[in-house]
């Protein structure tokens, strides 16, 4: 594990492996260990870079609006102070929506991009409300009161039937998080911009994964992704929910690898 100030922030990150260089970036609501059963699979082969995201893990924030444009930088600097790239960017959820920010800010930066459970949408009015509410109450110390409904809505019911160890891993991890750094990021994700008319600029080869039971980002949001990106293809998971990177792990990491190896 390492630490370094970026934009005054201070990020916690660790690198894996030797190789061609991996940028992972995780979800809102859990930290980088999402990615532990791709990093044991792949670090062999590959240098994987792998930050907690400003308010998770022991990453820190700024108690003020941000957007995910700014995360992205973040990376970016991050990328440029360990002198690495072009990356294979790997974003999941959160992590996906900053991706288009990241290739379009720095195209030579990219290497390929792999969008997981992802959305070029900005935030429906719809859900808005139910998700600030949820973020609220793990602000206002009320993180156990709604972990079990997060839980619900990430895994699909095959995920929490049979990798229950998966379920519990987030449900420990999420009650360590810091409400208020969850908050403001969660406002940066809320606010995000629609990316649709800007994705055909993306040239780098790129996979978009989603489950087939993701209630969160569902398949419609990787379809357009897919469609609307010249390079890209389409990876569906049928029995995966939102958290496609702990219920199906060794699937996504060969589905990377395969991915890498032709770029």
């Amino acid at each position: 594990m390492a630490t370094t100030e970026i934009n005054g922030v201070q990020y916690d990150y660790e690198v894996n492996g030797s190789g061609e260089a991996v940028l992972f970036a995780h979800c809102l609501t859990w930290n980088r260990s999402e990615y532990d059963a791709q990093v044991a699979a792949l670090a062999e082969k590959y240098q994987l870079i792998l930050p907690d995201q400003r308010g998770h893990g022991k990453t820190g924030f700024v108690a003020q609006a941000y957007s995910l444009a700014d995360m992205a930088e973040d990376l970016y600097q991050l990328v440029q102070a360990l002198g690495v790239g072009p990356v294979h960017y790997v974003g999941h959820s959160m992590g996906a929506m900053m991706a288009p920010l990241f290739a379009l800010a720095h195209p030579e930066t990219v290497r390929s991009l792999t969008l997981i459970g992802g959305s070029p949408t900005a935030e429906s009015e719809e859900r808005l409300a139910g998700y600030r509410q949820l973020v609220g109450a793990v602000r206002a110390g009320k993180a156990e009161m709604v972990v079990d409904r997060l839980s619900g809505l990430f895994f699909s019911d095959m995920s929490r039937a049979k990798r229950p160890e998966a379920v519990e891993h987030f449900r420990h991890d999420f009650l360590t998080t810091d409400g208020e750094g969850l908050y403001w990021t969660a406002e940066a994700v809320f606010t995000r911009p629609d990316v649709r008319p800007d994705l055909p600029k993306i040239t780098a080869p790129a996979l978009i994964i989603v489950g087939g039971k993701d209630v969160v980002t569902p398949l419609d949001n990787a379809q357009t992704l897919a469609e609307l990106m010249p390079k890209a293809r389409l990876l569906v998971l049928p029995e995966v929910g939102h958290f496609a990177p702990v219920e199906a792990p060794l699937t996504v990491a060969g589905a990377l690898r395969d991915f890498w190896e032709t770029v």
